[in-house]
């Protein structure tokens, strides 16, 4: 079980004790590389939170999310149901969770498989092409109207 590390120290501590003694579980407060451990998870439940969500999205793992949806936020729960849609992971919703729920969904998950889906994961590139192509038109822009302007101020 990898925590979060911004985890307040009294919850990280009812976690540690919980969990102490219990044969197969590993309880860690953060890891380095998210990706890697899901690509070798066997399960995943987690928020929905974008970067997660990517990395639940590439590495294929069995994910179940239970979005963030305090103080009216909603980000989270479109981006989860969108993805549940698509077949890449399942949803529960804060308001419907209960250690009940949680265990079924969960137990449910070790035997879903995550739908592959395509994404551009390649937004740093992209960006940069669609900024350099908009730059090369101004320029364009820009030129043809300087030229236009010193045929004017020349005539």
């Amino acid at each position: 079980v990898v925590a979060v590390p911004f985890l307040r120290e009294a919850e990280w501590e009812e976690l540690r004790v919980a969990a102490n003694g219990r044969r197969g579980l590993t309880l860690v407060r953060s890891v380095p590389d998210l990706y890697s451990e899901l690509c070798h998870a066997r399960a995943s439940v987690s928020q929905c939170g974008y970067n997660t969500a990517m990395e639940i999205i590439q590495a294929q793992a069995p994910a179940l999310v239970v979005p963030f949806a305090g103080g009216g936020e909603d980000e989270q729960l479109k981006r989860a149901r969108r993805l549940e849609t698509l077949g890449a992971l399942r949803v529960l919703e804060q308001k419907e969770m209960t250690p009940k729920r949680m265990a079924e969904e969960i137990r449910h998950l070790i035997d879903f498989q995550p739908r592959t889906i395509h994404l551009n994961f390649d937004g740093a590139r992209r960006s940069t092409h669609i900024l350099r192509d908009l730059l090369e038109q101004r320029h364009a822009t820009q030129d043809s109207y300087c030229g236009e302007e010193l045929v004017r101020c020349l005539a």
